[in-house]
């Protein structure tokens, strides 16, 4: 159930017919981790009623070259396959892949956050020129992921004033609607929207538990994000932990 996402979905809905009608559009979908990014695109992919290209990004140490259009060529084949597969430069890539959508689409890229430095050198390109397609390209990015020097900050930075170039931010559930998804279980949705605060992967792993343990899923998101921190950041994550709820600086 895809609860508290109209007014994205209409917004969505209203750039994809701009798009379509002549006017292309790049629109940037950001949310935390788990709040809901990836069933929001896809319930409005799922509905779109035209030709739709998904890539995927993958949270690797060595990010792969140019691995969401690598996705997409597969789909088009044509000019955008063989100036991926050749490695060209990135203004040549977003080029055929300007020229892919001029035919009216939609293209999903996800987890730019995780990009190589030549994908978001076609975002950059792409950015500018997506007026000349015919397309709504959504990127979706972790939002609390790309503090300081990110490479993505930069990107959202150099397009901020790109009039064909929005941002549509993805909140948490409120209490509302998670006790709305934990009536159907007979559950406590107030006290499991305390204890996710409302993010979405968080509320169904916790309904889909059995019993009071803590789901493994769960678990294993939080330790996977903790995994990457650094040593006197884990440190200090132990030592939070152990206050209930939150803390003061």
């Amino acid at each position: 159930m895809l609860l508290e996402r109209d007014d994205q979905l209409a917004a969505l809905a209203a750039a994809l017919a701009e798009a379509h009608a002549g006017s292309g559009r790049l629109v940037f979908v950001g949310g935390e981790a788990g709040v809901g990014k990836t069933a929001l695109a896809t319930a409005f992919w799922q509905r779109a009623g035209c030709r739709v290209l998904v890539g995927h990004c993958d949270n690797l140490t060595t990010p792969a070259h140019l691995a969401p259009l690598a996705d997409v060529a597969d789909v088009t084949g044509g000019e955008l396959e063989a100036r991926v597969a050749a490695g060209r430069e990135p203004r040549q890539v977003a080029a055929a892949l300007i020229s892919e959508l001029r035919r009216p689409s939609l293209l999903v890229l996800e987890d730019v956050h995780w990009a190589d430095q030549a994908t978001l050198d076609v975002l950059r390109v792409l950015g500018r020129r997506v007026p000349t397609t015919r397309s709504l390209v959504l990127a979706t990015y972790r939002d609390d992921e790309i503090e300081g020097d990110h490479p993505l900050r930069a990107v959202l930075g150099e397009l901020a004033s790109a009039a064909a170039v929005t941002r549509l931010a993805v909140p948490r559930l409120s209490a509302a609607a998670v006790r709305a998804l934990a009536s159907e279980r007979g559950a406590d949705g107030d006290a499991i929207h305390r204890l996710t605060g409302g993010n979405a992967f968080y509320v169904t792993e916790v309904l889909a538990g059995a019993g009071d343990a803590l789901p493994g899923t769960v678990r294993d998101a939080v330790l996977a994000r903790v995994g990457r921190l650094a040593p006197e950041s884990r440190r200090l994550l132990e030592v939070v932990s152990l206050v209930p709820a939150r803390a003061e600086l």
